[in-house]
């Protein structure tokens, strides 16, 4: 946590704008949590981030918000040492989050407290001091207790939300069939499947 002090010193009238946090970039934001979890719980939490890469369900879950770009959770027992050939073993296992997505981050925890309560709480939930969610407000402490600003973040299309991108992805997709199709049509073929196309895509424009 930081703390920031307002002083009197103005800055020059042709000084570049300051920089947003370093967790925001256009319409994205990142968030990186490091928290441990209960030493009992390692060969759990371990297999269970294993078996989430072959259980549909799980990635369901996930994938069901439309408006994350990027989620991860990986256990971490040790970090690297400044001789590359050593590691320095941690007190405690630790659980290393890191999502991007569209929009404030407590939105992002709202839409996991109340959806996925049961997914949040058993790989968090066997971390110290974990209040599990609901109510998302405690959650949202929580985090912010625990979250790291991150060094760099960086967005190919930091003003496309990720709706954005697949609505564009589905017109590229369309256009591409028309275009493929539209030499052996007829000129009131082309006008019918051109109007179909718009009609198809008009949600997405």
């Amino acid at each position: 946590m930081s703390t920031q002090v307002q002083t009197s010193v103005e800055p020059a009238a042709d000084a570049a704008p300051a920089r947003p946090p370093g967790n925001t970039l256009g319409r994205n934001t990142a968030l990186t949590l490091f928290t441990p979890i209960r030493r009992r719980y390692s060969l759990l939490v371990r297999f269970s981030l294993w078996a989430s890469r072959y259980l549909p369900t799980v990635q369901r879950h996930i994938l069901q918000f439309e408006f994350i770009h990027f989620v991860r959770w990986t256990l971490v027992r040790d970090l690297p040492h400044s001789d590359r050939e050593q590691r320095t073993r941690l007190n405690y296992p630790y659980l290393f989050f890191e999502s991007n997505f569209d929009g404030p981050w407590r939105n992002y925890i709202d839409a996991f407290a109340y959806i996925i309560p049961w997914d949040i709480r058993y790989l968090w939930g066997r971390g110290i001091q974990f209040p599990g969610p609901p109510p998302a407000e405690p959650l949202k402490a929580w985090i912010a207790r625990n979250s790291m600003e991150g060094g760099d973040f960086y967005a190919a299309y930091p003003r496309a939300s990720t709706k954005m991108v697949i609505g564009a992805l589905a017109v590229r997709e369309g256009l591409e069939r028309l275009v493929a199709s539209a030499g052996s049509m007829s000129p009131e073929e082309f006008k019918a499947a051109y109007e179909r196309f718009l009609s198809e895509q008009q949600v997405h424009l």
